[in-house]
């Protein structure tokens, strides 16, 4: 089943660069050295923090979506899998009951001799 690896792995690759965005953290950190320049400092660093939140709040629902995808191809594959199988173990069966069909036969044509 190397088929849904690989579309786990195009998914992975396809968004490593918002992957590595949503981890590497991007906030603002000074030091504070007076007190209006602290309110300032806070209110920028609280408005980042609601930024990043809502980013992060976006991929993890596009992740989601991914995701979903992921487990519908998983699942397709394993429905498929089971239909092979399925197509193999009647095959397989069918090849027995003519191999034993000839072997009968063949005892037959011996003992006809």
């Amino acid at each position: 089943m190397p088929v849904p690896w690989l579309v786990v792995g195009k998914l992975v690759l396809n968004n490593l660069d918002t992957i590595i965005g949503v981890v590497r953290p991007a906030f603002t950190r000074k030091k504070v050295e007076t007190l209006p320049t602290q309110t300032d400092l806070l209110n920028q660093q609280i408005a980042e923090l609601q930024a990043a939140a809502s980013g992060n709040a976006e991929q993890i629902a596009k992740l989601a979506a991914q995701l979903k995808e992921v487990v519908a191809a998983l699942e397709q594959a394993g429905t498929d899998a089971a239909a092979q199988r399925a197509r193999i173990r009647k095959l397989a069966l069918v090849a027995i009951a003519a191999s034993v069909l000839a072997v009968a036969l063949a005892g037959v044509s011996l003992f006809l001799r």
